[in-house]
């Protein structure tokens, strides 16, 4: 299975605000991600990251993608979620659960924890980010600092308008 790692980031490389605000973020940015889920049909989540885009408002909701199987990782196995969402309790059970459904690839798509996880286990055969042209002072890292490294070669870099660059890495 073909695991793509999609996030949107400062030019610094947070996801983040330290608050875990995301309003530096663009509707390019949504409108990529959007493209992204609609050709997987699929996504999965950390916790943290489906409690924030559940206060983002109906502008922006992962619930608008209801042709989309939704998976948010929590070590909680109680964790109770809105209906349309799957529950696991680790990277390597979210990828089970896709490949049970008979899929050939999944798209990541955060946080922190999340990501790290998967990077430790080797599970990201494919990383592409969105970078805006934004740098913020403090925030949340695209990954926290743990035992990894991902050796990665670049595929693709374009522009999406307005200074959002997506740089799209195999990783090797």
């Amino acid at each position: 299975m073909k695991v793509t790692l999609f996030m949107a980031v400062s030019l610094n490389g947070f996801i983040a605000r330290k608050d875990g605000e995301e309003d530096f973020l663009s509707h390019d940015n949504w409108n990529s991600f959007s493209e992204l889920v609609n050709s997987h049909k699929n996504f999965v989540i950390g916790r943290k990251t489906y409690e924030a885009v559940k206060k983002w408002g109906e502008e922006y909701s992962f619930d608008d993608f209801t042709n989309a199987k939704k998976i948010v990782v929590s070590k909680n196995k109680d964790y109770k979620l809105d209906k349309g969402y799957i529950l696991a309790s680790s990277p390597e059970e979210a990828i089970n659960i896709f490949k049970e459904q008979g899929a050939e690839k999944a798209l990541i798509t955060g946080g922190s924890n999340l990501n790290t996880a998967f990077a430790k286990k080797g599970l990201i055969n494919e990383i592409i980010l969105n970078i805006e042209p934004k740098i913020i002072g403090e925030g949340i890292p695209l990954f926290f600092t743990d035992k990894f490294d991902l050796e990665l070669e670049l595929k693709d870099i374009k522009e999406l308008g307005k200074g959002l660059l997506q740089v799209r890495y195999e990783v090797g």
